[in-house]
């Protein structure tokens, strides 16, 4: 353990944004087979010069690598300008993609991938979410129990191949709206907030959750449990299980398997309700961002900066959506099946701990329950030990030679239009490295000063922070969203411009500057800071 093994050729990178550095070993196996899988997808459709992102951990920590459409399995020179070009015009699988490159862009293949979204994969993934959620794992027999386990996991790996595929159209107006007005010398931080109140989904457990605090206050109930909101009235009770049904099963203190769900954590629920905003989300923020903008740019390019807006708005709501119905739900649901196989195991003595669980493959525990012997609990336990080692260990930025960008402008077809994009939105998802001490992106257009809440978790969140107060965390996850909306601003230690921090502080107008290294350690709980969102800078007072 600690050896930092580069996980296959090429040129890979350290993610932060998704995973800590426990990530379980169901959830490492199931990035390792779907990112490349679903982005696979998604670049053939998008006709990119891309056959995947490869994704490999290495000591827990999630590396990933941009792999060309030929040549990326092994560790070779970057070809000259010259021979990248003629390969890229004599090369089979450079013509196919050339070709589909303009049919791509020329069609909108992002748009007809949303169409698909509300039509069949929405509806698929709500309908069988529900199915598989709604049953009782627990009152299942050992082979039942095995046979819904697989079943839940089909559907696992199956909606996480769809999520990556996804991101190629989801993302895509987005990179192209980006890099275009890069190009006007626009700033990207103020292009992104022309996006504000396009995203529903993020905004929906919010709206839920004010119904039922509006029916509290109608019939005067001030809740101290969740049992006092069922009781108060039919129509509290009503919108509860409702609330719970659409967002109760899915993982919410993080993206693992090992992240708790939201009926897990009664105390939040009861808190969301209890702290839930009155302030609708609102367009007027992006509108006012997109007219400002329009008056900068020459008035020729401004048909396409609009269109370029209309259609990134537009696949903003589907990004949103995407991982809390491909990824967030299914692991949920994951989650529940996979601790009761665990419990089972445990009192047959084929496990030391409940937590061990998630140090098994999918395939070791149906085995296990099934009567195996194999893996052992002690082994099992091992497993454990080298995971929780892990945190304890400091991980290099980039594994590998370092690569060198090739000239994307001799690209056939409209390869360089689509990979300007994808490589736009692929430096956004993740912090930039920065050097500057307590600096990062910035969302929001003025300052604010206030007290320094250092969190863990929405949990701790929730017990701690006052009205106005600046979480400063890690990184958020749906389940700040409500805590968020009483915040007077936002730290993170990772993410960027279009990390979940981002969004939501672009949805509740709340100022945030995300990326920060070294926030948890260098912020003092309880210090009185500022945040300068349009410098990107948290200042010590």
């Amino acid at each position: 353990m600690g050896e930092w093994v580069t996980p296959g050729p090429g040129s890979w990178k350290l993610d932060t944004a998704h995973f800590e550095t426990t990530v379980s070993r169901p959830m490492r196996d199931l990035i390792t087979m779907a990112m490349p899988s679903g982005m696979s997808e998604g670049f053939d459709l998008a006709g990119a010069p891309l056959k995947t992102i490869d994704v490999g951990f290495v000591n827990g920590r999630m590396y990933l690598r941009l792999t060309p459409l030929v040549g990326g399995g092994r560790d070779l020179p970057a070809p000259s300008k010259s021979v990248l070009w003629l390969m890229t015009r004599l090369h089979p699988a450079f013509r196919k993609r050339a070709k589909r490159s303009v049919r791509a862009i020329d069609e909108r293949f992002w748009l007809q991938e949303s169409d698909r979204w509300e039509r069949e994969w929405k509806p698929k993934l709500i309908a069988t979410n529900r199915r598989l959620g709604d049953i009782d794992a627990a009152v299942l027999s050992d082979a039942d129990l095995v046979a819904h386990l697989n079943a839940v996991w089909r559907h696992v790996e199956w909606a996480g191949s769809l999520h990556f595929r996804l991101h190629t159209s989801d993302l895509a107006p987005i990179g192209r709206l980006l890099t275009a007005t890069r190009g006007w010398g626009l700033d990207e931080r103020k292009v992104m907030t022309t996006l504000a109140g396009a995203s529903p989904a993020t905004s929906a457990p919010t709206r839920a959750l004010r119904g039922i605090a509006d029916e509290l206050a109608r019939v005067g109930v001030n809740p101290a449990t969740l049992s006092d909101v069922r009781e108060a009235s039919d129509r509290a009770a009503e919108l509860l299980d409702e609330y719970l049904a659409e967002f109760g099963n899915r993982v919410t203190t993080g993206y693992d398997l090992s992240d708790r769900t939201l009926r897990e954590l009664p105390r939040v629920i009861l808190a969301s309700i209890r702290h839930s905003c009155s302030a609708e989300p609102s367009e007027i923020v992006g509108d006012q961002a997109f007219n400002s903008l329009l008056e900068q740019i020459d008035e020729s390019a401004s048909a396409e900066f609009t269109n370029l807006v209309v259609e990134a708005r537009t696949l903003y709501g589907l990004r949103d959506e995407n991982g809390p119905l491909t990824v967030e739900w299914p692991a949920g649901i994951a989650r529940h099946v996979i601790l009761e196989a665990g419990r089972r195991l445990v009192d047959r003595g084929a496990l030391d701990v409940l937590e061990h669980v998630f140090d098994a493959a999918i395939t070791e525990l149906g085995s296990l329950l099934e009567g195996a012997e194999y893996p052992l609990a002690a082994e099992l336990g091992l497993r454990h030990q080298e995971r929780v080692g892990w945190a304890a260990l400091t991980a290099p930025l980039t594994l590998g030679p370092v690569a060198e960008p090739p000239d994307i402008d001799i690209l056939p077809g409209r390869m360089p239009e689509m990979m300007r994009a994808i490589l736009t939105v692929t430096t956004l998802l993740d912090s930039a490295d920065q050097t500057d001490s307590l600096s990062g992106t910035g969302v929001g257009s003025a300052s604010y000063r206030g007290i320094a809440r250092v969190v863990a978790d929405a949990d701790e969140a929730f017990e701690r922070v006052n009205p106005g107060d600046i979480i400063v965390t890690r990184l958020t996850v749906p389940t700040y969203n409500s805590v968020l909306t009483m915040a007077g601003g936002v730290v993170t230690e990772a993410g960027g411009l279009l990390s979940h921090t981002a969004v939501i502080a672009r949805e509740l107008g709340i100022p945030a500057v995300i990326g920060v290294a070294g926030a948890l350690i260098d912020i003092p709980d309880g210090a009185e800071i500022i945040l300068n969102p349009v410098a990107g800078t948290v200042t010590i007072v």
